[in-house]
């Protein structure tokens, strides 16, 4: 964990000409990234360190991409020369899940569910254009197999995250 710390550090003041005020270690989500918060006097500032090098370039290549098309996605404000770490605009801790868990399904739940999925779709229509698949990490095509892992994900990490119940094998049925 220190190495991850001296590089963020490290990356910090190579780009602001200061250490960072406070530096918050974020819970680890769906990957093996590691996330930090890196506090200003009034701003704060997401790294990430990752180990795997393939994995950084592609986000990378994709935030820089869709931001290029002003497409609601963290600004990338620095990289450091291996790619192991880098630094990005912070959006805030709130998320749809956290809203869902506190305030149950009410109509601004829902209509921030449908804000999102309009977000999403729109991201994935305007970004296509001009993108470089080779830079994908896994697959250039979302043939089958992607499609399946991606479902999984959304019943590991968001459905069964709620706690609330399901019918589960209508649910792979539907996949």
């Amino acid at each position: 964990m220190q190495s991850m710390i001296d590089a963020i550090s490290e990356l910090y003041k190579s780009w602001r000409g200061k250490e960072p005020e406070r530096l918050e270690v974020l819970p680890q989500s769906g990957s093996e990234r590691r996330y930090f918060r890196l506090h200003e006097k009034n701003k704060t500032i997401i790294a990430t360190y990752g180990a795997n090098i393939k994995e950084n370039e592609t986000f990378i290549y994709f935030s820089n991409h869709f931001q290029k098309k002003d497409l609601p996605v963290a600004n990338i404000l620095a990289v450091n020369n291996d790619i192991s770490t880098y630094l990005q605009e912070d959006f805030g801790d709130v998320s749809l899940l956290k809203i869902l868990e506190a305030e149950g399904f009410t109509n601004t739940v829902y209509f921030l569910f449908k804000k999102s999925l309009e977000a999403l779709a729109n991201l994935q229509t305007q970004g296509d254009d001009g993108l470089n698949y080779h830079f994908c990490l896994t697959n250039i095509e979302f043939g089958k197999q992607a499609i399946m892992a991606d479902l999984l994900y959304f019943k590991y990490y968001f459905l069964d995250a709620l706690r609330k119940p399901y019918d589960k094998q209508k649910l792979i049925d539907d996949f």
